[in-house]
């Protein structure tokens, strides 16, 4: 009988533990949606795709609000190359592709360059790709009530839920917030939905599904805006090594054009001519006595 109960005990023990272990690799929600720590968890599960679409509108009392969605799709790959592949229904975009040394670039319809990637562009790029869902939630975050779900199997791994919704009690808002983002700290959610996953080995963010709707104030005007994101990554250590791109090299000329232009200001590229010294009066000779 007390060998039972100890073997009971060790067993209970060992679970305890093991799901100790997995608490503690499970990153926070909000851990898990920030760029930063998103790009590295998907790099340290050896790459993946990430699907993204992102709508975000606002107008002045909800009516005609300007809205805009953006569609972007990210595979990374095993060495830490990746393709980019960013549009929206404005008629803008761009692709991008991080091979080994270099960084090829095009905008929506035009050329693609290469020149050489130098950090932190690289991954502030793939950071930036990669941020969808977090731009969401940081409009919504001090209004959000977090609760854990149970662990899933996503393609044979565990991950953690997490299901969103309006908290009773709202957070402090942001304060002090540069003036572009002051914004942020009027706004009053009205409606919020979510659903996420988040893989427990690596932290990775494995689905994102959020929506809300909101009222701020921009300069005095009320205004209302929606948010409506939408997210996945799949194919998890199974990108294929991502290739080089046909591409044109980026010319000095090109480089420096854009650099002249701000240093010079409003000369408009003219230099003044140096402005010659007045000749020295010739000494008169004196008188011989």
């Amino acid at each position: 009988m007390t060998t039972v109960i100890l073997v009971a005990a060790f067993g209970a023990a060992c679970d305890r533990g093991r799901s100790e272990q997995a608490r503690a690799r499970t990153a926070s929600l909000e851990q898990a949606l920030r760029p930063s720590f998103f790009a590295a968890a998907v790099r340290k599960m050896g790459g993946g795709h990430f699907h993204s679409t992102a709508r975000f509108a606002v107008g002045p009392d909800g009516k005609g609000p300007d809205a805009v969605t953006t569609t972007t799709d990210v595979w990374l790959d095993r060495a830490g190359n990746y393709r980019v592949v960013e549009s929206n229904d404005h008629d803008g975009g761009r692709e991008v592709v991080l091979a080994g040394r270099e960084l090829h670039v095009a905008l929506r319809y035009g050329k693609m360059i290469r020149r050489i990637a130098e950090e932190p562009e690289p991954t502030r790029i793939l950071e930036e790709a990669m941020g969808g869902p977090w731009a969401g939630w940081e409009v919504v975050a001090p209004a959000a009530a977090i609760e854990p779900g149970q662990p899933q199997l996503v393609a044979g791994a565990r991950a953690q839920e997490y299901r969103l919704a309006k908290a009773a009690a709202i957070a402090a808002k942001p304060r002090d917030l540069p003036r572009l983002r002051k914004w942020r700290g009027t706004v009053t959610v009205h409606q919020l939905d979510g659903h996420m996953l988040v893989d427990e080995r690596s932290g990775a963010l494995i689905k994102a599904d959020l929506r809300a709707a909101y009222t701020l104030t921009q300069e005095g005007r009320p205004m209302y805006g929606t948010i409506d994101v939408q997210a996945n990554l799949t194919e998890a250590a199974a990108i294929p090594p991502i290739q080089k791109p046909n591409a044109e090299e980026l010319s000095f000329r090109q480089r420096i054009a854009p650099e002249q232009k701000e240093l010079l200001g409003g000369l408009g590229g003219r230099v003044a001519p140096p402005v010659p010294e007045p000749p020295k009066p010739k000494k008169k000779a004196g008188k011989r006595k």
